[in-house]
C-alpha cells in the first residue's frame, strides 16, 4: 500500500509533467511546399506559410481542459476526491486529444504529408498516468 506522502509525490510529479507538456510541442504535420504546422496546447504555429494559405489559422486550445484538470489535481491534496476527479478528467481529455491526433495523422498521410509526435504528448501521457496512480492512492488512503 502506498502511503499518503508517496501518493502526494506522485500527484506532484504528474502535475509537473503535465504542466511541462502544456509548453512543449504536441505534434507537427508537414504538407507540400514545405509548410509545417506545429500544434501546441495553446494554439498552432505555421512554418513557411504560403501566401495562398487560408485566412484565420485554426488554433485549438487543447490545453484548456488539461489546465482545469491540473487545478483539480492540486486541489486534491486538500479536498477529498478532487484529485480523483482531476485524474479522471485528465485521462478523458488525454483520450480525446489522442483520438484527434490519430485523426490528424491519418489526414496528413492521406495528403502525402508527414506527421511527428512531439515531446508534449509524451509528457502528457506519462503525467496523466502518474497523476492517476497518485490520485487513486490518495483516495484509498482517505477511505
Amino acid at each position: 500500500m502506498i502511503g499518503r506522502p508517496t501518493a502526494i509525490a506522485l500527484i506532484a510529479i504528474g502535475v509537473v509533467l503535465t504542466a511541462t507538456a502544456l509548453v512543449l510541442p504536441w505534434y507537427s504535420t508537414g504538407y507540400a511546399g514545405g509548410v509545417e504546422v506545429i500544434v501546441r496546447a495553446w494554439g498552432t504555429e505555421i512554418v513557411n506559410k504560403p501566401g495562398d494559405w487560408p485566412a484565420g489559422e485554426l488554433s485549438p486550445w487543447y490545453g484548456l481542459p488539461v489546465a482545469v484538470t491540473l487545478a483539480l489535481l492540486v486541489a486534491g491534496v486538500w479536498v477529498t476526491r478532487a484529485a480523483l476527479a482531476g485524474a479522471a478528467g485528465q485521462l478523458g481529455a488525454a483520450g480525446i486529444i489522442g483520438a484527434l491526433v490519430v485523426s490528424e495523422r491519418g489526414h496528413a498521410l492521406e495528403q502525402q504529408g508527414d506527421f511527428a509526435i512531439g515531446f508534449g504528448l509524451v509528457f502528457l501521457a506519462v503525467g496523466t498516468l502518474v497523476a492517476l496512480a497518485g490520485a487513486v492512492a490518495v483516495q484509498r488512503e482517505a477511505a
